[in-house]
């Protein structure tokens, strides 16, 4: 009864998440173009020259959220330590690494176009060791879960 309690908790957050990131992707989005999109302001600006990097980070989000998805699921069907939240948390520690090259991108071309700002740059900084500390976590949950897997796996041949 407890897995399903969390089962239904962990979704809620899930798809609380998944509202507030449409909200706020697609607001930003609407905010750049539609919005008066004939003032020179500097953050309406700022999305129109970076709308490409914006939404491959929304991808990566979601694509996050996906694969939570299906760790959250196993947990509901109390298969929490199994090789397919192995792979799960493997894959969001992918996207995690594919975020921080991301970023790493987006600086490179702020440097060749020559246009490094300070405030856009330590965001961008910080978004990197964010992702850096989700990568090191998500590979950490990977191996405990796989041990775990493994001890599981054990105790049942031994009965």
């Amino acid at each position: 009864m407890k897995q399903k309690a969390i089962t239904y908790w962990l979704k809620a957050v899930a798809i609380s998440i998944g509202l507030l990131g449409l909200a706020f992707f697609g607001g930003a989005t609407a905010y750049a173009f539609f919005y008066r999109p004939d003032y020179n302001e500097p953050v309406p600006e700022y999305l129109r020259q970076n709308i490409v990097s914006f939404w491959i980070s929304a991808v990566i989000c979601y694509t996050i959220l996906f694969f939570f998805w299906r760790i959250v699921s196993e947990i509901g069907k109390d298969n929490s330590f199994s090789l397919e939240n192995v792979k799960n948390f493997n894959c969001m520690a992918g996207c995690g690494v594919a975020a921080i090259i991301e970023y790493i991108a987006v600086i490179v071309i702020w440097l060749v176009n020559g246009e490094v700002e300070l405030i856009p740059l330590s965001y961008t900084l910080l978004k990197i060791v964010f992702f850096i500390l989700f990568v090191v976590l998500c590979y950490a949950m990977s191996k405990l879960v796989n041990h775990a897997y493994e001890i599981k796996q054990e105790n049942e041949l031994t009965i």
